[in-house]
């Protein structure tokens, strides 16, 4: 302790000390950095005195806490002493307290610590700031010391000088070998000089203190300060949004062209939007385009990245950073000042307004229109406006078509009397889905509805160049109203390419090869001509066949015909781990001569012999994904995967890891490719066939946000169109007429008194909940209670143990009941399929059926992949197994459980798709017996009630493939009050 420390407590914010009178003055003051203290911040700046008597100099440490020792700081001038001040104990108290920082104090001795690692972090920008306003004085203060470690010397303190000098900082992102590396290069005098940081808050060199730039440094240096950052290349994507993006912002970064990181400032496109304001006003304003990303002036989106198309060439997608255009921005919103007198007094940030009275006095909104084309602005928003001349002329809209490499070029011409408009502004027109353009003459010319509707995905898909629009022919379906319009040559290839894709039977193809120990059905025969028709054209394609229909059988033939066509090649294989053994086992009974190798285990290797020796490699999608490097390198034939679905989010890693592999052609293969929403399938396409669907934002601006959230039937059209030629789904109904009879019957049960009584309490208390949060908040912002609410109440119609375990309700389940009686009484000498959401579910008939003396078998998203074999390999053998208990999560796919004809659904939820991958573990090919599939459902309980809800509840994405309606964010208030009712 100093000689003037005092508690902290006991000083109050009063007028400046002086010093009592008679006090010796022969003193000077200097100041001590001190990083040493014992305040848990571990850094303070404190006052120091320095005597001179006689051959001795002694110093002595200034307590801020104390009224007589702050007398001696009467030197200072007023400014100067308020700034230090606010490094006493009393000012950072009062500014934590003030900034909602948490701290713990002493009562007894006034001492204090912060209570976790961020408040230390805020207090250290807090003192950041604190020296950045006191530092030109201090570079000029001759008596400077420092204190790094132990106590004060009195006689010999450590001096240290500072600097007025800004540091400068450089990052920079380098690739070594297949590594992410990221420096910090730190400039200190213009130097590189090493980071050497006293308490994450100040800088030091050869005796120099320097500091930070601004408070975002801080925690950089601390990020940087155990050395460089190093990640594996696949999360390059992580990389760049985590650090880079924000780094860019702020500093300089140096990026490698190994990274493939590209930084773009000219992708900008404008245009102003018109638009009427209270019915009453022209809007106007200015619209920004990045990577087709609409945004106005004003809006504070500093950078847009996009992810391109991959380059099956390279190990990691590229990955353009776009930096908006500032000044381009505020360009424009100064040029549409200009355009009316009134605009100058608008104030508002983003767009002006002017009556429509001014609108159309003397000609001015035709002078505008023409004043904004002159600059080359498109405008937009012009089928919203109602008050202006139109051309009264008939337009006339004619294409040709041609045939030019990899495209079909459309030669267009539209005009409106002798008035012809460019196709880049009728282009731009329809696509913006204007009805009107703006001529030459300065009238507005209609554009009919029809065109809008006919023209508008194609010429969305299709690149204007030099005025001609060129499809792609992968886009040929876009094409078929158009044939009147092609010439001979260009007709036929259109044809010829619709007939081997959409008429695959009706053609001469190669024979099922001898070496398939199968017969396939004609159903399964067209999926083997449709795969090939598709490795004719180049195209990968999705065969989306229902479960149970033989999707294997047909892609292992479509293996045999490959190997036999392209001699030498490999073909990789990707599944759901649980699948793994499935292929196996199919590959051995099918095609005896495909030879096969397994890539999956702890022990797995592939060399370059492995895949010369072997015709398919089997592998799962978590292998791919931990093995990127060394499957990414090898060129494969075909890649097919199986349940591809697994691939919807274009953001997971394994996505990230699928796309980055090299084949000549590619094969999907899903019972479900949509699951939740259209977007599922953009993805799975992407992968398939590269820009087939275009970019990740045109398809979720084209499809997934018209299809999804606008329930747009014409969309849902227009995507199937696209889709169609390169998918073959079938169902059932349509052709497995040789299977047994499903029939699928609601077993009601009710519920005994004491689950009633829970299952009321909750119900009546989760509504009245529920209802008032919905009221308040809205129906949005309540989608999580709701979920929670039903939850609760399915559990309590499954067991009331699973939401109250309480003795007194251990035998109070009419479902386990039921499923007993149903075992005991009903099921003679039939297998039984009992699927669960909720494993403490399963676990609980488990109990039961082990009370009962019922044989059974179990399967989780526990069980491993060879105890899962076993159980089932068990139930389709051992005669005296009456019942197989499955998550439904878990037993989803991957099964084939023909020895089961009775099949019972303990939780029904919202998902059809689910209960009917379920009840079709059963029901395959395969199956001589009915399947008897029942859903358990508790009377006048949620339960009946979502069934009910389930038939006015229908998803307009059933064409395509849609087997999941997102149920949950179609509910409304009063479906809210129906559930809990």
């Amino acid at each position: 302790m100093s000689l003037f420390d005092q508690p902290s407590s006991a000083p109050k914010e009063s007028p400046r000390p002086k010093l009592p009178a008679g006090t010796p003055t022969d003193f000077e003051v200097g100041f001590l950095f001190n990083f040493a203290t014992s305040r848990s911040s571990n850094f303070d700046l404190e006052a120091v005195l320095i005597y001179n008597r006689g051959n001795i100099t002694e110093y002595k440490r200034i307590s801020l806490n104390s009224q007589i020792a702050l007398g001696f700081l009467q030197g200072l001038d007023e400014s100067f002493y308020n700034e230090f001040m606010e490094f006493s104990d009393n000012k950072i108290l009062k500014w934590m307290t003030a900034t909602g920082n948490q701290f713990v104090q002493n009562t007894t001795t006034g001492s204090w610590r912060h209570s976790s690692g961020r408040e230390l972090k805020n207090l250290r920008k807090h003192y950041r700031n604190l020296l950045q306003k006191l530092w030109p004085r201090l570079t000029a203060w001759p008596k400077l010391f420092i204190l790094k470690t132990g106590r004060f010397n009195n006689y010999s303190p450590e001096t240290i000088r500072i600097s007025s000098a800004v540091p400068e900082i450089r990052l920079s992102a380098e690739l070594k070998k297949d590594t992410i590396v990221l420096k910090l290069n730190l400039f200190l005098d213009g130097q590189l000089s090493k980071l050497v940081l006293y308490r994450n808050l100040l800088l030091e060199k050869h005796g120099v203190l320097y500091l930070p730039p601004d408070t975002e440094a801080l925690q950089l240096f601390e990020l940087f300060a155990p050395g460089d950052l190093s990640f594996p290349l696949s999360m390059k994507m992580e990389v760049v949004k985590k650090y880079i993006l924000p780094w860019l912002a702020k500093y300089p970064v140096d990026i490698s062209d190994k990274l493939d990181i590209t930084l773009s400032t000219s992708t900008m496109q404008t245009r102003v939007a018109l638009s009427e304001l209270n019915e009453s006003s022209l809007m106007i304003r200015g619209e920004f385009i990045y990577e087709a990303t609409v945004v106005e002036h004003g809006a504070e989106e500093n950078l847009v990245i996009e992810e391109e198309t991959k380059d099956i060439k390279r190990k990691v997608d590229k990955i353009r950073i776009v930096h908006r255009d500032k000044e381009g921005e505020k360009r424009l919103h100064e040029y549409l000042r200009t355009l009316h007198s009134t605009f100058s007094n608008q104030r508002n940030n983003s767009y002006y307004h002017l009556p429509f009275d001014e609108v159309m006095r003397k000609g001015w909104f035709i002078d505008m229109m023409r004043k904004v084309q002159e600059q080359g602005y498109p405008i937009h928003g012009l089928s919203s406006l109602q008050k202006f001349r139109y051309t009264t002329h008939i337009p006339k809209f004619s294409v040709a078509v041609t045939s030019n490499g990899e495209s079909f070029d459309l030669n267009i011409h539209v005009h409106w009397g002798d008035q012809e408009v460019p196709l880049k502004e009728i282009r731009m027109a329809i696509m913006n889905w204007q009805d009107t353009i703006m001529l030459s003459d300065g009238t507005l010319g209609h554009i009919p509805e029809e065109w809008v509707k006919q023209y508008s995905l194609l010429l969305r898909t299709g690149k204007e160049q030099n005025g001609v629009l060129k499809v792609s022919k992968m886009h040929f379906a876009l094409l078929e109203d158009l044939l009147e319009n092609m010439d001979a040559g260009s007709r036929s290839e259109m044809e010829d390419r619709k007939r081997k894709l959409l008429g695959y039977d009706s053609i001469e193809k190669a024979p099922l090869s001898k070496a398939i120990k199968a017969s396939l059905r004609p159903y399964q025969m067209s999926g083997f001509h449709f795969m090939q028709a598709l490795d004719e054209l180049g195209w990968g394609g999705c065969l989306a066949d229902d479960m149970g229909l033989g999707k294997t059988l047909q892609t292992i033939s479509f293996l045999q015909f490959v190997k036999e066509k392209y001699p030498g090649s490999t073909q990789l294989v990707i599944c759901p781990t649980s699948l793994i053994f499935n292929w196996e086992g199919e590959l051995q009974k099918f095609a005896p001569t495909l030879k096969f190798r397994r890539h999956y285990g702890t022990q797995r290797e592939l060399k370059d012999e492995h895949i010369e020796d072997v015709d398919v490699v089997l592998t799962s999608y978590g292998t791919v994904r931990n093995d990127i490097e060394e499957l990414s390198g090898v060129l494969w034939q075909y890649i097919i995967l199986d349940e591809s679905q697994f691939i919807k989010n274009p953001d997971a890693r394994t996505t990230r890891a699928i796309q980055q592999l090299r084949s000549v052609n590619r094969i999907i293969l899903s019972g479900t490719p949509v699951q939740n929403n259209t977007f599922d399938l953009f993805s799975q396409f992407n992968f398939l066939n590269p820009g087939q669907l275009g970019s990740r934002e045109f398809f979720n601006r084209e499809f997934a946000v018209p299809i999804d959230k606008l329930g747009s039937k014409e969309k849902a059209q227009y995507l199937r169109k696209l889709i169609h030629p390169f998918t073959l789904r079938r169902t059932k109904e349509q052709v497995a007429t040789d299977l047994p009879d499903k029939t699928i019957t609601v077993l009601w049960c009710t519920m005994e008194a004491s689950q009633r009584k829970l299952y009321n309490e909750y119900r009546d208390g989760y509504r009245s909940k529920l209802l008032k949060k919905i009221d308040e908040e809205g129906i949005s912002k309540s989608g999580l209670e709701v979920l929670e609410g039903l939850l609760r109440l399915r559990q309590i119609c499954d067991h009331p143990v699973l939401v109250n375990d309480n003795d007194e309700l251990r035998d109070s389940s009419v479902k386990i009941n039921e499923l007993i009686r149903e075992v005991t009484e009903n099921a003679g000498h039939h297998k039984l399929l009992i699927f669960s959401q909720f494993t403490q579910m399963l676990h609980l008939i488990r109990d039961e059926f082990e009370k009962a003396g019922i044989e059974h078998c179990y399967l989780d998203g526990s069980t491993s992949l060879n105890k899962r074999q076993e159980e089932v390999d068990k139930f389709q053998n051992h005669e005296s197994i009456k019942a197989f208990l499955i998550s439904l999560k878990a037993g989803g796919v991957g099964l084939n459980l023909t020895k089961a004809d009775y099949v019972y659904i303990v939780d029904p939820w919202w998902n059809p798709a689910a209960e009917a991958q379920a009840i079709d573990r059963a029901h395959r090919i395969g199956q001589q017996n009915k399947v008897f599939a029942y859903k358990m459902i508790c009377k006048d309980s949620v339960e009946e009630r979502i069934l009910q809800l389930q038939e006015r509840k229908k998803n307009l994405a059933d064409d395509l493939i849609q087997e999941d309606s997102n149920f949950v964010k179609t509910l409304s208030r009063d479906d809210v009050e129906f559930l809990f009712g």
